[in-house]
């Protein structure tokens, strides 16, 4: 799977959220509030980063792994969609 639209973001956190027990898997989109609603902690923020890096060839800088970047899908892709061209290899 490449990812090639905020939808294909979306697809990639959601499998790497840990849902709680009893709780639904819920279909994200571009502006769910990802830190808001506690969905994501440092080590989903890491295993979105790595997925990111070793799956898709899409390096994120260290300095732009920030709580700001991830707290929509769509902030994530704003940053996705402006890294510089060598940065996907």
């Amino acid at each position: 799977m490449r990812v090639n639209s905020v939808e294909d973001l979306c697809t990639l956190i959601s499998s790497k959220i840990t849902w709680g027990r009893g709780e639904d898997p819920q279909q994200l989109t571009a502006d769910t509030p990802l830190l808001e609603m506690g969905l994501l902690d440092s080590l989903a923020i890491m295993e979105i980063v790595s997925a990111l890096d070793k799956e898709h060839g899409l390096a994120l800088p260290d300095g732009e792994v920030v709580a700001a970047n991830f707290r929509t899908p769509k902030a994530l892709w704003t940053l996705i969609e402006n890294l510089p061209a060598g940065a996907a290899k």
